[in-house]
């Protein structure tokens, strides 16, 4: 009876063992060949859902680049898994087709094995891809250089003057102030309030007195969207909702985070609720955030609480002719009749910078006619009878500016350029396209010549101090902005 048993068990396991190691294997070996059709259309599919994946790929990389973020790893070794995958598909495809023919009417089942289990195992191989593909997070992150910096946005040639150098100190000494948060930096318009405020960003960083800078513009009529957009990417913060947009408090959440901060609001003319409209923390929300403003408006820094408010004034007489005579190019050996009219023209601008800049630039090289004609056009309009430093002024030197532009395509470029709303970021190619549909450039036939027109006209434009070089756009000189220049040459 035992034995009986135990011959059983024997057969049963013998009958086991033969199975697995000799039927199924067999029976795998014979499917290759059985199922070859299959498994190659099969190949097929899946060679295209690859070369689908690995196209959205490149386009979300291309994306990402164009936005100046570095690519992951992960997602590099990806793109090249998936070009070697496919290259190596076309070497199997080829095979293929070259042994099809003999296949068909003469088939030879080795090579029918062969070609059969290659294409399984790189069906599986592309499988496994496609789930990696599928698993893929964001494709790219922001490098710490490619964020925005205060430094890009200084001046190369900034010069102080006495009352620039006073109001420095006075920021910086401000800044250190573990009770001062709000500073507010006054002046009229034209004075360099903009320039000295980046110069204070600048330093400050330098000084090790905060880790990061932002700064950005208010205006007359606040784009806070805009101004927050500006703020998130000084500090790398990409977050928006479904909307494309970020809350305020997502923001104020985002700063506090940045343990020393400081904040330039630049051009402001009306008080703003920073923390319920923008989502700046100030305070006792956060130490480590400050906050420095520049306004024309004195009102605006006793609006605003500004624990430190500084002013800053115009150039005094030295100072505004060394100002011109660096831009006009006079030194010793330039003639003393030429001499005589800069120092009358100088006298003109009432020591704003916005004004010595751009004037000087226009008649930098001239003849002595020429000096003449610019200090007659200087008195005749509307100067003679101001007493008082006005922001006017500033407006006729760049008009006077303006009238020594060689051609007229060069000021209806300008034209064009003032009659953008003010702080716009004008960029090249809409010049391009107002200048080719208004048929700006007589003669010109193809866009290629109108856009090497247009950047010809900004570089005598940015030359002559009329317009600022903000990277890859261009912006008027915030008087020019304020369109009255372009009036004025309209109805002429």
């Amino acid at each position: 009876m035992g034995c009986g048993f135990c011959e059983a068990a024997l057969s049963n396991t013998v009958g086991t063992l033969v199975v697995n190691c000799v039927v199924k294997p067999v029976g795998r070996q014979l499917d290759y060949v059985c199922r070859f059709h299959d498994n190659v259309e099969k190949l097929r599919e899946k060679k295209r859902e690859l070369a689908d994946a690995r196209k959205r790929l490149l386009f979300k990389i291309e994306e990402a680049k164009n936005r100046l973020l570095l690519i992951e790893n992960d997602v590099q070794n990806l793109q090249s898994r998936a070009d070697e995958t496919l290259s190596d598909m076309g070497t199997l495809e080829e095979e293929i087709q070259l042994n099809k023919r003999c296949l068909n009417w003469c088939p030879n089942w080795s090579w029918r094995y062969q070609l059969s289990k290659k294409a399984m195992k790189k069906i599986q191989d592309i499988s496994e891809l496609l789930d990696k593909f599928g698993q893929l997070g964001l494709v790219g992150y922001p490098a710490p250089t490619a964020l925005p910096t205060i430094d890009f946005l200084c001046s190369k040639e900034f010069v102080f003057s006495k009352s620039s150098e006073t109001a420095f100190y006075q920021i910086i000494e401000a800044l250190k102030d573990e009770n001062i948060n709000m500073i507010g930096l006054w002046g009229m318009g034209g004075v360099g309030k903009t320039t000295l405020a980046r110069e204070v960003g600048s330093q400050a960083q330098k000084l090790i007195l905060f880790d990061k800078v932002v700064i950005t513009t208010v205006s007359q009529k606040p784009n806070l969207e805009r101004i927050q957009d500006q703020i998130a990417q000084y500090i790398g913060f990409g977050m928006k909702n479904e909307q494309g947009r970020r809350s305020e408090q997502e923001l104020w959440l985002r700063l506090k985070n940045e343990p020393r901060i400081l904040i330039i609001l630049d051009d402001i003319w009306e008080s703003i609720n920073l923390k319920e409209k923008i989502g700046i923390p100030i305070g006792d929300d956060h130490k480590g955030c400050k906050v420095l403003l520049t306004t024309r408006r004195q009102q605006v820094c006793r609006a605003m609480d500004c624990q430190n408010v500084v002013q800053l004034d115009c150039l005094d007489d030295d100072e505004a002719w060394t100002l011109f005579e660096k831009k006009a190019g006079l030194d010793d050996f330039s003639d003393d009749s030429i001499k005589i009219l800069a120092n009358q023209i100088v006298r003109k601008c009432r020591g704003l910078p916005t004004a010595i800049v751009p004037l000087g630039s226009a008649l930098k090289g001239k003849t002595h006619h020429e000096w003449q004609a610019a200090y007659r056009r200087l008195k005749d309009r509307r100067l003679t009878e101001i007493e008082d430093v006005n922001e006017e002024n500033a407006y006729v030197c760049l008009e006077a500016s303006f009238d020594y532009l060689k051609n007229m395509e060069t000021k209806t470029c300008f034209l064009l350029c003032s009659l953008f709303p003010e702080d716009y970021e004008i960029y090249v190619e809409n010049l391009v396209g107002y200048a080719w549909g208004l048929e700006l450039y007589k003669g010109v036939d193809s866009i290629k010549d109108v856009r090497s027109e247009v950047l010809a006209s900004i570089e005598n434009l940015k030359n002559s101090g009329l317009l600022l070089d903000c990277g890859e756009s261009v912006g008027t000189l915030a008087a020019a902005k304020e369109n009255k220049v372009a009036k004025q040459n309209l109805q002429n």
